[in-house]
């Protein structure tokens, strides 16, 4: 995703309490169908959780849902990296928000581990 793109996505950090996808709707601004409050929720505890498993391996999936929207889809761990020195991990997203010209979505992260939670790298 250019970096462009990711400006709208960041504002989002400053209403939502929870540390990594909180941050961020990787889908805002796509002709699709955008992901309401509690897409969001259920996307970033699906993020968080998959972020914060001990010895987490390439392949690791989350799924989440919203049963109010019909939304859901899945957070899935790419490979380690580092970036400016610190411990950073790609993410894959796979999402499905009925209703849309585009229902399924797909897009790809790299979160990084600092002292205040995981963070868009």
């Amino acid at each position: 995703m250019n970096r462009h793109r990711l400006l709208p996505l960041l504002l989002i950090a400053a209403s939502l309490s929870e540390p990594a996808l909180a941050q961020i709707n990787p889908f805002r601004g796509s002709r699709g169908t955008p992901l309401d409050a509690g897409d969001i929720a259920a996307l970033t505890e699906a993020t968080n959780r998959l972020l914060d498993r001990p010895h987490l391996a390439a392949g690791g999936k989350e799924t989440w849902s919203n049963p109010q929207s019909g939304a859901s889809g899945t957070a899935t761990a790419g490979n380690p990296l580092q970036r400016k020195g610190m411990a950073c991990r790609v993410v894959h997203y796979q999402t499905t928000v009925p209703g849309g010209p585009r229902p399924e979505r797909s897009n790809t992260l790299t979160w990084c581990k600092t002292t205040d939670g995981w963070k868009i790298g």
